[in-house]
């Protein structure tokens, strides 16, 4: 058991994220008790220590829990057998997660989901043998937790007499993520009395993205690389299906730039680079692409509270104040207004903010909660192999904005993109799936006819479309020895990109890692590895001779350079004739966040039914809505990312001047 650490390299991140699974279904309802409640709560517990374990990603996963008759009074998490760097190092901070919540509903530790889950089930296990309960009992748990359907449920209520501060400040801001961070800078930077509260502690605090979109930065104008504004807002539009509103476009398009610049001379001052991705144009492609990213350039060191940290060591010099482990709760109106909010501290007393100017949510979306994403996206989790959300991705600032009279988008997406993998005898939607990096390259794809059934090169997500009218969902990539040279060949955009941009710009990993990152799942069996095609076949568990019908049509295809079957671009095709060759089985990607959220106008204030402005609240990031639909424009590397730091620095400034 061991303290968490936020320091990663990228190589291990990169072998880490390979075992990272997909977020399961959690604990059987009514098992455990909140802290509150345990205070004043009768004898529910038999006295004693009681162990239980649960299957992780590599390993059991036991936890051990002593309680008295009202109470959890200790806690430990010994995952000792899970991944170095991620599960095993997270077993401290579930244990203290237990202790803080009294019970088995952990929030858990962003990235080792697996490992999370394992000790949802193994707490909720000890709790019912504390309680007497018949742990049989369990396993009828996900079918009644399917029956759930109030997602939103009700608005706490907290009596003033149950709070023990009372804290005043100009500008409340929540949630220390990418959103947060450039908010409370901005709003701190404004002059504004500024406080950021954020419900986990600092290394868990979900950091700032890699990439970032930005339109007329200084870099894109000197670089003579600066997409046309009118046609940004147009691709965002037409991408949504009209579903964006077209205002926050052209707000995204005339304040990113300032912003992308602001944040450059904030990174420059920490001595690191955040640079402008420059690639060579390709007007015959299928689908067009915008030179909009800037990514920050990490080096040998990968973690996100870095650029955080930078963001915020710099606002508390203009006098921000952080509160780490302060839990929102509910906010508070006067009025029509919001005018601050509730929050619980790690101890389980009540504070409440009084926000003079406004209050900005920055609390990310609710991929991570299980029973939201079922009530509202079901479609999106059949998908998903392997979750990636962020541990605080829960819809607390949805939920708490809903209870203040806001709505939510009508819609409901997430951007998920084509990196997983499964096992070779396996089909199907699976909660073991292992991050495949390099699903995004398009090298051959076959359903389990060994049949081709798509153009490979299409934006992340029309990938997992195209297969999802395939057998079981499932397909193969396949792949021969040349393949570090075909990734440089075919020349992918944004996050996909294995080798350094056309301006020198380096990639957000490069191909030597994810080369690591192949070995590594071939040593786990995901990954196969075969001397001939038909060996490659069964190895795959697909007909050998359709299948070598299907690689020999391919490499004819190559040789011409046109793909006259499904119409990707000739230097997007690649040979199958060195062996050793390579597949793996894929059925859905990796769900990085939800897309849908609280609707806003271009000032970034939340909307009610009417659609008017809710005077004091300001939403931004992925909790925020009317901007993207159904699909993600990944070929506007860092849409999201750049949107979300944009729209936040403006509504810091926003708050701060009102």
């Amino acid at each position: 058991m061991r303290q968490q650490t936020n320091e990663l390299s990228r190589r291990s991140f990169l072998k880490g994220a390979a075992a990272f699974g997909v977020t399961t279904a959690g604990a059987m309802l009514g098992m455990g008790i909140s802290a509150p409640e345990a205070k004043a709560a009768e004898a529910v517990f038999t006295p004693g220590t009681y162990s239980a374990s649960a299957q992780g990603m590599e390993s059991e996963v036991t936890v051990t829990i002593t309680v008295d008759e009202t109470s959890i009074l200790t806690a430990t998490v010994n995952a000792d057998g899970e991944t170095e760097t991620i599960g095993k190092a997270a077993a401290d901070t579930l244990a203290e997660q237990i202790l803080a919540v009294q019970s088995q509903d952990i929030d858990g530790v962003s990235g080792a989901t697996r490992t999370s889950d394992a000790v949802r089930k193994a707490c909720e296990n000890c709790i019912a043998q504390a309680k007497g309960i018949d742990v049989s009992l369990l396993q009828e748990a996900p079918e009644q937790e399917a029956l759930v359907s109030d997602w939103l449920g009700t608005e706490p209520e907290i009596a003033d007499s149950e709070i023990a501060e009372t804290v005043d400040c100009d500008v409340l801001v929540v949630g220390a993520g990418h959103a947060g961070s450039f908010a409370a800078a901005s709003a701190a930077e404004s002059g504004a009395k500024t406080i950021l509260i954020e419900k986990f502690g600092h290394d868990m605090a979900s950091g700032i993205r890699d990439t970032l979109a930005a339109v007329n930065s200084k870099q894109q104008v000197e670089n003579n690389d600066n997409p046309d504004p009118r046609e940004v807002v147009k691709y965002l539009v037409d991408w949504s299906q009209g579903y964006c509103d077209r205002r926050l476009a052209q707000t995204f398009v005339e304040h990113s730039g300032e912003t992308m610049d602001w944040y450059t001379e904030r990174a420059k001052e920490a001595g690191m680079v955040f640079q402008h991705e420059v690639d060579a144009p390709k007007p015959d492609d299928n689908y067009k692409v915008l030179d909009v990213g800037h990514s920050i350039q990490y080096g040998d060191e990968y973690y996100e509270q870095l650029t955080m940290d930078i963001l915020l060591g710099y606002a508390e010099k203009k006098g921000l104040e952080i509160r780490y482990e302060t839990t929102m709760v509910k906010l508070v109106k006067d009025g029509a207004r919001v005018s601050g909010l509730i929050a619980q501290k790690a101890d389980g007393s009540y504070v409440k903010f009084q926000a003079a100017k406004g209050v900005i949510l920055c609390t990310g979306g609710y991929s991570a909660n299980d029973e939201m994403m079922k009530a509202l996206q079901p479609w999106t989790l059949e998908q998903t192999c392997i979750n990636y959300s962020k541990a605080g991705s829960k819809g607390d600032g949805i939920r708490a904005c809903l209870w203040a009279g806001a709505v939510m988008d009508d819609t409901h997406s997430a951007m998920i993109f084509e990196r997983g993998a499964i096992r070779p005898d396996q089909a199907g939607r699976t909660e073991n799936g292992r991050l495949f990096w390099m699903g995004s390259q398009p090298f051959l794809k076959v359903n389990l006819s060994g049949k081709r059934f798509m153009n490979e090169y299409m934006p992340y997500d029309y990938v997992l479309h195209a297969a999802s009218s395939q057998a079981h969902h499932t397909y193969c990539t396949v792949w021969d020895s040349n393949y570090p040279e075909y990734c440089k060949q075919f020349e992918t955009h944004g996050c996909s990109r294995l080798y350094p941009h056309e301006n020198g710009a380096a990639p957000v990993f490069p191909m030597e890692y994810v080369m690591e990152m192949n070995q590594g799942l071939m040593d786990e069996g995901y990954i196969v590895q075969a001397d001939t095609i038909e060996e490659l076949a069964d190895k795959l568990g697909i007909p050998a001779d359709t299948f070598a019908a299907t690689v020999a049509r391919y490499n004819e295809l190559a040789d011409k350079g046109v793909d006259e079957d499904f119409g990707k671009e000739g230097y997007r095709l690649s040979k199958l004739d060195t062996a050793p060759f390579y597949g793996v089985r894929q059925a859905g990607g990796y769900l990085i966040c939800t897309m849908d959220g609280i609707r806003i106008d271009e000032s970034m204030r939340a909307l009610d039914a009417e659609g008017s402005p809710i005077e004091g609240l300001y939403v931004c990031g992925d909790c925020s809505g009317s901007y993207f639909n159904a699909s993600y424009p990944n070929l506007l590397a860092g849409a999201a990312a750049g949107r979300s730091a944009t729209f936040a620095r403006l509504a810091g400034k926003l708050a701060a001047q009102s």
